[in-house]
């Protein structure tokens, strides 16, 4: 089968919008590898892939690759710099890289016995830096 140019575009922005599906149903199931995966596919095609991007450092972060994690986020905040959700998102993701460099924990952050509850703290810092965010977007608007 041959296609024509405008043709094979098309279907490598469907096989993309697929990927990159693929990649946030995983996440939600916890298949993080599998996700990590996706969102490599559909970077190989389209490099600049907003979605993939924040999604494989969501990954990333979520597998505790906080350093690849950041990197990701930042290049996806600089193709597309007024996207708040990756902002607060990448502010999260440094806020918890720079805990987990100093390790200096509160003990009400950990489990009984299991360790760290990295989960937890990713989520209490991505909501407390969302509260934040949304605070001086609604202060800039006054």
């Amino acid at each position: 089968l041959t296609f024509f140019p405008e043709e094979e575009k098309e279907l490598l922005d469907v096989k993309v919008k697929c990927l990159n599906n693929m990649a946030a149903s995983q996440l939600k199931l916890d298949h993080y590898d599998a996700a990590l995966k996706s969102c490599v596919s559909a970077l190989e095609h389209q490099p600049d892939n907003i979605k993939a991007l924040f999604r494989m450092g969501k990954v990333l972060a979520l597998q505790g690759e906080y350093t690849e994690a950041i990197q990701s986020l930042r290049k996806a905040l600089k193709l597309e710099p007024s996207n708040k959700v990756n902002l607060v998102q990448l502010f999260a993701f440094v806020c918890v890289f720079v805990v987990f460099r100093s390790r200096s924990l509160p003990s009400s952050c950990t489990h009984r016995n299991t360790g760290l509850s990295w989960k937890w703290l990713f989520g209490a810092t991505a909501v407390a830096i969302g509260g934040v965010a949304l605070s001086v977007v609604i202060a800039a608007r006054n």
